[in-house]
């Protein structure tokens, strides 16, 4: 977990950015954004709330939910999410792509800068305008890697890319 100082901080910022985009800084946004920073994982929206709740009791999912997409759509918090998972939000911080483990769906940040370097899709693109990227690596963390012998099957969307 994040010391109180880093917290503190990550708030700060997070606070600051809000009004810059034109979003007022409720108590239950507040709150959110705290829940959040303090976490080093990818939390789903049912993780905060839960989080949120312990310090606002009266607090709905629904408003955790609201508040989450609102700071989404103002570009002060970040989406993480692939096929077949529950969506996880992260606080955006400098460019970086994530190991994702396709057993327990837990998400690790990866600052690789080659990635970073990527070139974008140009005519491929087909008029799409491309705002960002993450790359996302899909395998078998460590520690289901040592509390499993069997292999993890690929789902109908995902490929492996071993050997080729």
């Amino acid at each position: 977990m994040k010391s109180h100082a880093g917290r503190r901080a990550a708030v700060a910022g997070l606070e600051g950015l809000c009004p810059r985009r034109g979003l007022p800084l409720t108590v239950q946004r507040r709150a959110v954004l705290e829940a959040l920073a303090a976490r080093r994982d990818h939390p789903t929206a049912d993780q905060l709330y839960e989080d949120v709740a312990r310090r606002l009791p009266g607090i709905s999912r629904a408003t955790v939910y609201r508040a989450l997409e609102v700071m989404v759509r103002a570009g002060v918090v970040r989406k993480v999410w692939y096929a077949g998972a529950a969506t996880r939000f992260e606080v955006p911080e400098r460019r970086h792509h994530h190991l994702v483990c396709v057993l327990c769906d837990a998400v690790v940040d990866l600052h690789q800068p080659a990635l970073d370097r990527l070139p974008g899709p140009g005519r491929a693109a087909r008029g799409f305008r491309v705002l960002d990227y993450s790359v996302q690596f899909m395998g078998v963390c460590a520690q289901c890697a040592r509390s499993t012998k069997t292999p993890p099957r690929q789902s109908s969307g995902r490929q492996s890319h071993e050997g080729k």
